[in-house]
């Protein structure tokens, strides 16, 4: 048998998983999981990445502590973020959050120096405020003193792979998210760079993953394989999608939800470029064709806010409430890093004249049809772009736990939906370090064995949904959103959430 670690870090918590695999089928099990999210440090938003190193090596520790002899680990997160690192290998400022405001009109800034049609051609990633070209324009406009000591750019999962193992890599699927990377030829756009003021020197050659890096000792577990997987959290999710065919949409649910299509091609036309969908790397050289959606941070936010009340139970007081009293474009950057999502979704409703939430199931059930709304408006899209007719959808993720939305994202997009396995990201990094030490050959071997190891759920359309009676309502305000920061005032009302 084959035992590996899957450090499979999101933006909102972090899981060690130990993987089994034994020729046929794949296991997994939960050593650790930690919570993880932004800290404010001088005002910003950050990583305290010194806390995700030490929960790191207590994962690793409690599986070699249980008995497990570990074979390998890889490490795969969210994507943007970065660590700059002088010629020593300390790291100089802080890792700045992507969800930090540090980049607010950047974009308006770049665009009269270079077109936006110019860099969606190059690079054939969707236009979003964080990425890492508008974070890096960002630092240097108002570059930090130690500036000309950086040697080296690392993405966050590079970062913390160096810090185990002690070797400096750059990954490709997690590189290409940064939109500096250039689609067509996989190598860092100099034009880009140059425009920036960013030294190319900082990057190293972005490779390809399911790799050896180099080695991990632990006193607990040993000596450990550091391999670098698809690094990019829903590079590893689609990895391990148990599909067959060009026929189906993925949504990787989570924290954010992720929308697309692989495709062996970058879709980088005008049409594509229109709806702002992204071509991002996936292993094998395939793209990832998608969009991103804001996801479950919706709710996940309520939920704190709310304080008293599961996840499960706002599933189900959401199912009681009132189908479509309101919705909201879940997409708009007011709900990006509100002071308070709850107020910031009442503010959205009242602006758009609708009802306004106020009870936990009505914010749940506003939220849930919001987003199985906006998957609808992405299928369509998406099925502008694929040369292959699109036929299903298939779910991937925590997400999958909501069987409500499951089943809202089969009747607002009119097809079958398939979901499973849950831990999706952590199955696909354990399946990259499997090709890594050629114990499989390929991602379709690895997707077969998902398949054979995980159950599969299906969901059909309701066909007596009224769903698309209220598509025009959900159209109007998503074109409708009133550009008011919800910063500007504070709602009271019944709950007092905030």
């Amino acid at each position: 048998m084959n035992k590996m670690l899957a450090i499979d870090i999101g933006a909102s918590s972090g899981r060690v998983i130990l993987g089994i695999y034994d020729d046929q089928t794949l296991q997994i099990q939960e050593i650790h999981r930690f919570e993880n999210g932004p800290v404010f440090r001088d005002g910003q938003a950050c990583w305290n990445l010194d806390y995700l190193l030490l929960e790191i090596k207590r994962g690793i520790a409690m599986a070699g502590e249980a008995g497990h002899v570990i074979e390998s680990l890889a490490i795969d997160t969210w994507g943007v973020d970065f660590v700059l690192l002088d010629v020593q290998g300390k790291q100089l400022g802080e890792a700045v959050s992507y969800r930090d405001d540090r980049t607010a009109g950047i974009q308006n800034k770049l665009n009269k120096l270079i077109s936006r049609d110019t860099i969606y051609s190059k690079t054939g990633i969707q236009f979003l405020d964080f990425n890492t070209l508008y974070q890096l324009t960002a630092l240097m406009e108002n570059p930090p003193s130690w500036i000309n000591s950086v040697a080296r750019l690392l993405f966050i999962p590079d970062y913390l792979s160096f810090k185990l193992s002690k070797v400096q890599h750059c990954e490709y699927t997690n590189a290409s998210t940064s939109q500096l990377l250039n689609c067509a030829n996989g190598e860092w756009d100099k034009e880009l760079l140059d425009l920036i003021k960013v030294p190319e020197h900082w990057f190293l050659p972005a490779e390809a993953p399911n790799r050896l890096v180099g080695y991990y000792h632990s006193k607990a577990a040993g000596r450990i394989r550091v391999t670098s997987i698809a690094s990019h959290d829903t590079a590893s999710a689609i990895l391990a999608l148990p599909v067959t065919g060009q026929d189906t949409v993925y949504i990787s649910s989570g924290t954010w939800s992720l929308m697309g299509f692989e495709s062996e091609v970058a879709i980088n036309n005008p049409l594509a470029q229109s709806f702002n969908v992204t071509n991002e790397g996936g292993a094998e050289n395939r793209f990832r064709v998608l969009k991103n959606i804001m996801g479950l941070w919706l709710i996940q936010n309520v939920q704190k806010e709310l304080g008293e009340y599961s996840f499960t139970t706002l599933v189900t007081l959401a199912k009681q409430s009132e189908p479509f009293r309101s919705l909201i474009a879940p997409d708009h950057p007011r709900f990006l890093n509100p002071v308070c999502m709850s107020t910031a979704i009442q503010d959205f409703c009242e602006e758009t004249a609708q009802a306004v939430p106020e009870t936990p199931g009505e914010f749940a059930r506003c939220i849930f049809e919001s987003l199985a709304c906006q998957y609808r408006k992405v299928w369509l899209e998406l099925n502008q772009l694929n040369p292959a007719s699109l036929n299903r959808i298939h779910i991937i993720g925590g997400g999958i736990q909501n069987k409500l939305l499951n089943q809202l994202c089969a009747d607002a997009c009119g097809v079958e939906v398939s979901v499973g396995p849950i831990e999706a990201s952590a199955i696909g990094n354990i399946c990259g370090q499997l090709i890594a030490l050629k114990q499989i050959d390929s991602v379709q071997q690895a997707r077969n064995i998902v398949s054979n190891s995980f159950p599969i759920e299906t969901y059909k359309p309701n066909q007596s949904s009224d769903f698309l009676s209220h598509w025009a309502k959900f159209e109007r305000i998503s074109l409708d959103t009133p550009e008011r920061n919800n910063n500007e005032h504070k709602r009271t009302n019944s709950i007092e959430l905030c």
